[in-house]
């Protein structure tokens, strides 16, 4: 098993002599980039309570005259999955919250996840009336020259994709996330403009333990928290497959998406409106359409979503 950051940087320090004060002091000197830590950041670090980045342990390695490609990756500090609350709160703090991204994530900004549920609906007898909500949101946002139908999206949900929830909360609802493993090629296709979603078919989706591109059907915001249960169930996913994910993205057309696909470090590769029919207006606002795609390796650099995911 890969070692952890922490051991590695408790093993190395006492391998010469260092106490946390002294090792600070002579990282600090060492690189720039690790200037202004001290021994609490060291603690911390050790006890895997905080991860640097990977650009810092690139240089503590370093620091140490070890090859950072015999090192590196770490494995996550915390194996095991938080718990719900402990991940959604992990989120808003660090992502839906973050300054980058904006204070607000849709139009529901509220406070606790009580009363919230992610209902699954792979594998289970699926309601027509969430279909036609999901349809109805989809079609209010984003009107397709192809629009995906009833019968398609029924398909998808009952027996195609191993992702699909909807959040709800006394029974509102609050948005809905729809992953498609889809072969690579499709994956590029839809990405870059070249195909329509309404054109996927049962033949294009790949078990998830095979190579493939996570192609999310829906990257538009709803509440805060809804939102961050939405990106959970996907961490989820993406580390139950992590050997066999190459890219994860998809298409949003409000900035409420743009802020989620941003939470994974997903990048603008695809701009409309000239593809997508012409602009709309959401809540008041005229929004473009974007595709958002990255590969899933350059995700996995942010210390912050490593720790949710179950990596080993």
């Amino acid at each position: 098993m890969l070692e952890n950051f922490g051991s590695y940087l408790k093993r190395r320090r006492r391998d010469n002599a260092l106490t946390q004060d002294r090792l600070a002091l002579a990282l600090s000197c060492h690189s720039t980039t690790l200037g202004g830590i001290d021994s609490v950041t060291i603690s911390r670090w050790e006890r895997g309570t905080t991860e640097p980045t990977l650009e810092r342990q690139r240089h503590v390695i370093h620091f140490f005259q070890d090859d950072a490609d015999q090192v590196l990756p770490f494995r996550s500090a915390r194996p095991n999955l938080l718990s719900t609350e402990q991940s959604v709160g992990y989120l808003i703090r660090h992502y839906l919250n973050s300054p980058k991204l904006g204070s607000k994530v849709g139009t529901f900004p509220e406070k606790e996840n009580r009363k919230y549920e992610v209902r699954h609906l792979s594998g289970s007898d699926v309601d027509d009336p969430f279909i036609e909500l999901i349809l109805d949101y989809d079609h209010s946002i984003f009107e397709a020259g192809l629009p995906v139908s009833h019968e398609l999206l029924h398909g998808w949900i009952g027996h195609s994709n191993v992702l699909s929830v909807v959040s709800t909360k006394f029974n509102h609802y609050f948005g809905h996330l729809i992953a498609l493993p889809l072969a690579e090629d499709i994956y590029g296709r839809l990405i870059h403009g070249e195909m329509e979603e309404a054109e996927i078919r049962n033949s294009d989706i790949v078990p998830p333990e095979e190579p493939h591109g996570l192609y999310i059907y829906s990257l538009y915001g709803a509440s805060k928290i809804a939102a961050a249960l939405l990106l959970i169930e996907m961490a989820h996913y993406a580390g139950k497959y992590l050997e066999s994910i190459r890219h994860i993205g998809g298409l949003c057309a409000t900035s409420d998406g743009a802020r989620l696909a941003r939470s994974f470090h997903l990048q603008p590769g695809h701009v409309g409106p000239e593809v997508a029919h012409g602009p709309v207006r959401y809540q008041g606002r005229e929004v473009q359409y974007l595709t958002y795609t990255a590969p899933l390796a350059s995700i996995l650099k942010d210390a912050g979503l490593r720790r949710i995911l179950p990596l080993h």
